[in-house]
């Protein structure tokens, strides 16, 4: 999907193939510092540096490479500013099923629909490869919670404890899913 938009300059949300993948790093990680930054509950706590993030990105090469991890991108005028994984089951007894990841915007550029267009983006593959049920979970009360809800997502529990807030805080964990077959 590619658009322009007088306000928000040229748009488009991509999945990137493996070798594409692995030259957006950089940008993946600053991304994923400048989430962390804002609070974001992503596997990190303040003070991720890029290379720490780089390496978390690096580890999921060659599952991009075998196509279990498909990696959108939001562009913003050529730069990543968004990200989104869908991570597919490959268990013999759930083809149907999928993760989303990573559904990160870059605080500059929030408010924008990228976030909406990356999640319409992985749910339209998702559901063209036959994988209609998909699992996410995020912080408890977080603007991604109330996000993810906007979007249809159900809830399926909340677990207390479940990890820790960016400034080293347990915090609780709500999981959701979605089913594709039913969603408007």
């Amino acid at each position: 999907m590619t658009d322009t938009c007088p306000t928000q300059g040229s748009r488009a949300i991509v999945a990137l193939d493996a070798g594409e993948y692995v030259a957006a790093i950089p940008e993946l990680a600053a991304l994923l510092v400048d989430a962390v930054e804002g609070g974001a509950a992503v596997n990190f706590l303040a003070g991720v540096t890029e290379d720490e993030a780089a390496a978390w990105w690096t580890s999921r090469i060659p599952k991009v490479a075998d196509g279990t991890i498909t990696a959108f991108v939001a562009r913003l005028n050529g730069s990543i500013v968004g990200s989104t994984l869908l991570i597919r089951s490959r268990n013999q007894n759930s083809p149907h099923r999928a993760e989303i990841a990573k559904v990160l915007v870059h605080r500059s550029a929030r408010r924008r629909g990228l976030g909406r267009s990356l999640m319409t983006t992985a749910e339209a593959t998702a559901i063209a490869e036959g994988r209609w049920l998909l699992v996410l979970d995020t912080r408890t009360g977080s603007d991604a919670d109330v996000f993810y809800r906007s979007l249809g997502w159900q809830e399926l529990g909340t677990l207390p404890n479940h990890s820790y807030r960016t400034d080293g805080v347990l915090a609780p964990t709500t999981f959701f899913w979605k089913d594709l077959r039913t969603a408007d």
